[in-house]
């Protein structure tokens, strides 16, 4: 009974960090759809990217949580009103890199030229310091660590870009530290959230995992985290939650499920969500835990 109450306080204790992905719903899923040219309106996937983020921005604030927004950097030159909101609300921003693009087909120097930018435009237009990092797709893999020592000579603090398993497609690292850790050159890696099931770790904590898992089950593995005493990663897309998910056609029914799944009652899930655990920024969870160093 001693040790039951034990973990209950623990798991009060322990605030998990909260991030936003922030760009277009085909912006997001342009290279795994190979979408046509006439799918990619720039105006409209800007409106959708504005509005889905207002209406998160009232979640979070109904919730009173305050999050980590991962923008893309070429936001901050198309909507830089939206990143100074998202700032003067006080939440944190962070870098997506510049442009949606994996960072293993891109080449070293280009990926350092951009990212340079990305940073810079997101600090100059939000007045805040960047950071922090996350790869589009997860893209940090086996073929691109190279990308941790330029984040770390661009003066960024951590980076959350590794999923510490293998089954997916595109992305993962199966023998990597599954929790928050400091790398070699000083680097901090938050990875995203995964749990021991049957001798495997299996990836949850957001986006399509929110979205395929039942709540109940998610709710169980971030439960499961906070009672060991570590905190989840939680992340979110604005079309996730947000009232515009636009409508591909050309892309398989299995592609359809997997991004399409339980977007249209992603707000009410993301509500109950809010309302069982305690959600923070990312530096504010590394500040907590005497890691982060500005």
């Amino acid at each position: 009974m001693v040790k039951m109450n034990s973990e209950n306080t623990r798991q009060k204790l322990v605030t998990n960090a909260f991030s936003i992905d922030v760009e277009g719903f085909v912006e997001s899923n342009v290279q795994s759809f190979h979408i046509p040219a006439k799918y990619i309106n720039k105006a409209e996937e800007d409106r959708e990217i504005e509005l889905n983020i207002n209406v998160l921005l009232e979640i979070l604030d109904e919730a009173a949580v305050k999050a980590t927004f991962f923008f893309v950097g070429r936001l901050a030159r198309d909507i830089p009103t939206l990143v100074q909101k998202v700032a003067q609300a006080g939440h944190e921003i962070a870098c997506h890199s510049y442009l949606h693009l994996r960072i293993f087909n891109i080449e070293k120097n280009e990926f350092k030229e951009k990212l340079t930018t990305a940073k810079k435009n997101l600090e100059d237009v939000s007045g805040q310091p960047v950071y922090g990092f996350r790869a589009p797709d997860f893209s940090i893999t086996s073929l691109s660590l190279w990308a941790l020592d330029i984040l770390k000579e661009l003066g960024f603090i951590y980076d959350s870009s590794i999923y510490p398993f293998s089954l997916h497609d595109v992305y993962g690292i199966s023998d990597t530290e599954p929790f928050v850790h400091k790398l070699p050159n000083g680097l901090i890696e938050f990875p995203l959230s995964t749990i021991k099931f049957l001798g495997k770790r299996l990836p949850f904590g957001g986006g399509g995992y929110f979205r395929l898992y039942p709540l109940w089950l998610t709710r169980l593995f971030l439960s499961k985290l906070n009672k060991k005493g570590h905190s989840a990663m939680f992340y979110i897309h604005p079309y996730e939650a947000g009232p515009i998910v636009p409508q591909i056609s050309p892309i398989s029914n299995l592609r359809k499920f997997r991004h399409y799944y339980h977007c249209k009652n992603g707000q009410l899930r993301l509500k109950k969500l809010l309302q069982t655990f305690k959600f923070c920024p990312v530096v504010d969870v590394l500040s907590s835990i005497g890691l982060r160093q500005d």
